[in-house]
């Protein structure tokens, strides 16, 4: 067992979007502190690598400064499945809370926060901690108006009998 971010991605990204998470992931490796809490030579051929492309089907990573425990893998599209059933959506990486895991936490919150429409539950991101982010509601300009007014009527119902008459 072992503290671990899970991440539901039920579509692949676009290209547009694509382009902001490798962007955000080579801001992040550009500041210092970042960069030495990742080894960015994890699993692939083409060892080491010092940032993300945007041709890159994937941004993976491992744990630098503070060791590692799993690999982050973020696909651009939702693999094939392997066998009936598959769930390749679903996407989990355990990090036992050592440093890596803010770098794991950062990208997750940004693909779900900014990249992505916060209001659709395409993207689902969750930690052991009993972090989750579903969706969000954005309250149209309508709404916010609507609840000040039902407010404002309520206080005004209920401060009624305060009145001498």
């Amino acid at each position: 067992m072992g503290y671990t971010n899970y991440w539901y991605q039920y579509r692949d990204f676009t290209d547009i979007e694509w382009v902001e998470i490798v962007d955000y992931f080579n801001t992040l490796m550009r500041i210092e502190h970042y960069r030495k809490l990742v080894d960015l030579g994890a699993v692939n051929g083409r060892e080491p690598f010092e940032r993300a492309e945007y041709g890159d089907a994937e941004i993976y990573f491992d744990g630098g400064e503070g060791g590692s425990c799993e690999t982050f893998v973020l696909h651009k599209h939702e693999p094939k499945p392997r066998y009936e059933g598959d769930k390749t959506y679903f996407n989990f990486c355990k990090t036992n809370q050592l440093p890596y895991d803010k770098i794991v936490w950062k990208m997750l919150m940004f693909i779900k926060l900014v990249a992505l429409d916060p209001t659709k539950a395409d993207f689902i991101i969750s930690n052991d901690n009993g972090d989750e982010i579903v969706s969000l509601h954005c309250p149209s300009r309508y709404e916010v108006a609507k609840s000040s007014y039902d407010i404002a009527k309520s206080k005004a119902i209920n401060t009624k009998h305060l009145e001498k008459e």
